[in-house]
């Protein structure tokens, strides 16, 4: 075929947003749009001016082919290879779960908690916080980003998610202030009273639940980091015992936990010797994160 007669970027654009519609995708302009600018090389204003000509071959292959896999179920952060989380991208893969709109709350509620407790800390001593699962390192990163004073412990269970977390702390040039460490929070080995800050997005999810997960991350995101027995509340459990050990007097617990978990965590710690324990409402009004202050 000649290349004159060549379908343009706009018309493969419409293409595969059919395509991605008629595949169920919630989003399908969004879609073909990230998956054009990742076969083409294009920004979002270099997409729009070329649209009226064909790309090159190779590159119009190249988004044919990640409009199917797309089509056939594979995340978009998978094939993108990377997911935005509070305006940074995250390296993922399939060995981490995607980070999520609704996790940034815990972020925005432990910055809180940094601005007040560095008001009281000794400049000369760093501060310290551990995230418990990390995965793709996305809160505790972000957190350093965000507190070019402290330090992070970034664990999880998952070799493969651990240098996933790994990578992303050199991306974002934190990787001197962020300690990974291969370890099970169900036992984490943390020195006592080392900690100012523990946060985690521990497996919530509990094994009869499975039917009510959306089929494409039961396919293709880790189950380890998914579902946890003892109705989902086996890992929150091992975190508050966790963070009874490590963290100083004064210190804080954030917890991401499921919608409708919000009165067992408030439990949890309460039981496990926490003060001013408090859930706290995300975007959709569920409570999605709970607080305590080691006393």
């Amino acid at each position: 075929m000649p290349a004159t007669d060549a379908p343009t970027l706009d018309a493969l654009m419409l293409q595969a947003i059919a395509r991605l519609r008629a595949a169920g995708d919630d989003s399908p302009h969004v879609c073909a749009r990230a998956l054009a600018q990742a076969a083409t090389g294009l920004d979002r204003t270099g997409l729009l001016l070329a649209g009226n000509t064909p790309p090159a071959p190779d590159q119009a292959a190249r988004f044919l082919a990640l409009v199917a896999r797309r089509c056939h179920g594979e995340p978009l952060a998978h094939i993108l290879g990377q997911r935005e989380f509070y305006g940074r991208d995250f390296t993922v893969s399939p060995a981490t779960l995607i980070p999520r709109p609704e996790t940034e709350r815990l972020v925005e509620l432990a910055l809180d908690h940094m601005r007040q407790q560095e008001a009281l800390l000794d400049a000369a001593a760093p501060p310290r916080l551990a995230d418990l699962g990390t995965g793709s390192g996305c809160i505790g990163i972000t957190l350093l980003c965000e507190r070019p004073r402290w330090q992070a412990l970034l664990m999880d269970i998952s070799p493969a998610a651990l240098a996933i977390a790994r990578r992303n702390a050199h991306i974002h040039h934190v990787a001197p202030r962020a300690l990974c460490l291969l370890g099970d929070m169900l036992a984490p080995p943390l020195a006592p009273r080392r900690l100012h800050l523990l946060v985690s997005n521990p497996p919530y999810i509990a094994p009869d639940e499975r039917p009510e997960v959306m089929p494409e991350v039961l396919r293709h995101e880790p189950h380890t980091a998914l579902f946890s027995p003892e109705n989902g509340l086996a890992h929150l459990r091992a975190v508050c015992r966790a963070a009874r050990h490590a963290l100083i007097p004064g210190g804080v617990l954030l917890l991401e936990h499921g919608w409708q978990q919000g009165p067992a965590v408030r439990s949890l710690l309460t039981a496990s010797g926490f003060s001013d324990v408090t859930s706290h409402a995300d975007l959709a009004g569920h409570e999605r994160c709970t607080q305590g202050i080691f006393v």
